[in-house]
């Protein structure tokens, strides 16, 4: 148990390491041996947790999308109201891609510098995404909170506004993770001007 507990904190800290690597150097201008100096270990130890660097990209991106589907079918339950289900959508997904920088640059910078058959995993994940929010969003229009809007424009509306953190949130900032997934939610939903000033 204790040896395989080692081997999952090894793990997870390849993980890690690759993840700023690749998204401080690029995929391309990262090689196994520089994430090998990184670790301490030979570059022959490091397929032990893969089969090649494609395979260690795919991993770690697969890893980071799982937890956060997961976490999203969890939180938003389809018996809550619709604008339950919103408003914790928006909050957690806005603090789980804006707190890791490293694998939001991957997310948005490297997936296609995977093979078609990794790519397609990823992808039809990221379309359950889509579809949790625009479910959502329908509940809103069915019950007469939403306007006249393209569920899916909203939602690609909300992804890009997540998506470009990487440009500009710094966590060290004013602003932290938590006050970030407040604010969007407020942008989202109701806007940026004050009731009664538009």
């Amino acid at each position: 148990m204790v040896y395989k507990q080692k081997g999952l904190r090894r793990r997870q800290r390849l993980f890690d390491v690759a993840a700023r690597l690749f998204a401080e150097r690029g995929y391309h201008g990262t090689s196994l041996q520089d994430l090998a100096r990184e670790m301490g270990l030979k570059k022959s130890s490091l397929y032990h947790y893969m089969s090649s660097k494609e395979d260690l990209l795919f991993q770690l991106l697969d890893e980071h999308i799982t937890v956060a589907l997961e976490e999203i079918e969890n939180l938003t339950p389809p018996q809550a109201p619709p604008l339950v289900r919103l408003q914790a959508f928006l909050r957690f997904y806005t603090r789980f891609y804006a707190s890791d920088r490293h694998r939001l640059i991957l997310l948005v910078n490297e997936l296609d510098n995977l093979s078609p058959e990794h790519r397609q995993v990823l992808v039809a994940k990221q379309r359950r995404y889509l579809e949790a929010i625009k479910d959502i969003l329908a509940g809103l229009r069915r019950e007469g909170l939403m306007k006249d809007i393209p569920p899916a424009v909203a939602a690609f509306a909300f992804f890009g506004m997540v998506h470009y953190t990487y440009k500009w949130f710094r966590p060290a900032g004013s602003v932290d993770y938590t006050e970030l997934g407040e604010y969007f939610q407020e942008i989202f939903t109701h806007g940026v001007l004050e009731p009664g000033r538009g």
